[in-house]
């Protein structure tokens, strides 16, 4: 496993936070390697499988120098600087011409690998006339034949192809078809967020007999008695030790065993109704694969793999065990609950005591009439007070009134006392 160093500054610490488990996952960068010996029929398949993935693909220009099933260091290198996650390394010789590999990594390490021949090949430039699917656009997936269908007890290892023995062909083409979808889903997204207009194109895999085998020539129903099924047979891996969950062998997928893989594009044609008429129109490429050797991955490392990490909805559910019922999270991410509440007797509330709803002295209580009594008569005697105040507060306004008065007519007395005895003195 590559050791991932703690982040020194801002800069490496959001790139390391870019490339955690997120609850939707962007579109997988794939990566497109070609071998030190290659042929036209390959490089065709390389090409073509590049534009469909394209933009999140990257094509290595020069030819490396690599072997999947016996060292996967350079896959782990270029899976680290790349951060890619799935690649196609094509390689011909002459033991298995135009060989194509598919390498699906995790956690820096490969998780699983499958090997096909292209037995044909054919470019986008060979239809005429034919519109072709966008950019970037996700393609919808047709399975025909009864090995890619799924039992209903599946497990999840058989669904991703990590079960199965060479006799048995259904656990390479359930691989072939967990890594097909793996490669070209793109970007995970919400229900209900799929625009009808940019389902554009169809991919179609068919699964046909074949009566060549993996190396182009007719081949029997061997009992298999080399020296590396002498190993399988014991449980040994080539290097003689022990196979356990952890590490996967290598398995040769049975003989006559021939994939159809067929683009077709989407044209919506008027009806005469809301929904609109659909016809297929082949666009481009075509190959014809067969199935080889292939390294399913390990039940424990497939576990990991397949982990996703917690919702909003599931962080904000109270309780660790059991579903929780009443228990909601609406649209902006809060937790709304629903509580039941039974029946309560109100007799014993202790309510706000007021002067008009206090009991009677009597224990044995009164009528509503008595009460009634009670509180008008109460309302008169304090109405009858309030009327006692003002006519004394009245009264003495008009003492003070007549007060003032009697000072004004003394003071005039005594200037018309004075009078006189002022023109006297003049």
């Amino acid at each position: 496993m590559i050791r991932v160093a703690k982040p020194k500054n801002a800069r490496s610490k959001r790139a390391l936070e870019k490339r955690q488990a997120r609850e939707y996952e962007a579109a997988k960068t794939a990566i497109f390697v070609r071998g030190p010996h290659s042929s036209q029929r390959l490089n065709v398949a390389l090409t073509e499988l590049n534009l469909l993935k394209k933009p999140d693909a990257i094509s290595f220009n020069k030819k490396n120098e690599a072997l999947p099933f016996e060292d996967t260091s350079s896959f782990e290198f270029w899976s680290s600087k790349n951060d890619a996650s799935l690649f196609m390394f094509g390689n011909s010789q002459k033991k298995r011409p135009d060989n194509l590999t598919w390498v699906r990594m995790f956690d820096g390490q490969v998780l699983d690998m499958l090997e096909m021949g292209v037995v044909d090949a054919k470019g986008m430039a060979e239809f005429k006339g034919v519109a072709r699917p966008g950019v970037g656009m996700r393609p919808l997936f047709h399975f025909s034949g009864p090995q890619f269908a799924s039992p209903t007890d599946a497990t999840t290892s058989m669904v991703a192809g990590a079960e199965g023995t060479e006799g048995d062909p259904t656990g390479a083409y359930q691989q072939f078809k967990s890594m097909l979808l793996d490669f070209y889903r793109g970007e995970e997204l919400k229900t209900n967020q799929i625009a009808l207009s940019g389902l554009q194109h169809v991919i179609s895999v068919t699964a046909a007999p074949s009566d060549e085998g993996s190396n182009g020539k007719p081949t029997g129903n061997g009992a298999g008695d080399s020296l590396a099924d002498l190993y399988k047979a014991a449980g040994l891996t080539p290097n003689g030790t022990m196979i356990t969950s952890t590490s996967s062998a290598t398995v040769t997928s049975p003989p006559n065993t021939l994939i159809h893989f067929r683009v077709y594009t989407v044209q919506l044609l008027a009806s005469g109704s809301k929904i609109p008429r659909v016809e297929l129109q082949e666009c481009g490429p075509a190959f014809d694969f067969q199935l080889r050797r292939r390294r399913p991955a390990s039940i424990d490392m497939l576990n990991q793999a397949l982990r996703r990490p917690k919702t909003q909805a599931e962080k904000n559910r109270q309780g660790k065990e059991g579903a929780k019922k009443n228990i909601e999270t609406d649209d902006m991410g809060d937790t709304v609950g629903r509580i039941h509440v039974g029946k309560q007797d109100l007799s014993g509330l202790q309510t706000r005591k007021m002067k008009g709803l206090k009991k009677h002295l009597d224990p044995n209580g009164s009528d509503d009439e008595e009460d009634e009594e009670e509180i008008e008569m109460d309302d008169m005697t304090m109405y009858s007070d309030v009327d006692d105040e003002d006519e004394d507060e009245m009264d003495d306004d008009d003492d003070e009134e007549d007060g003032e008065d009697e000072e004004d007519d003394d003071d005039e007395e005594e200037e018309e006392q004075q009078a006189p005895s002022k023109r006297r003195r003049s």
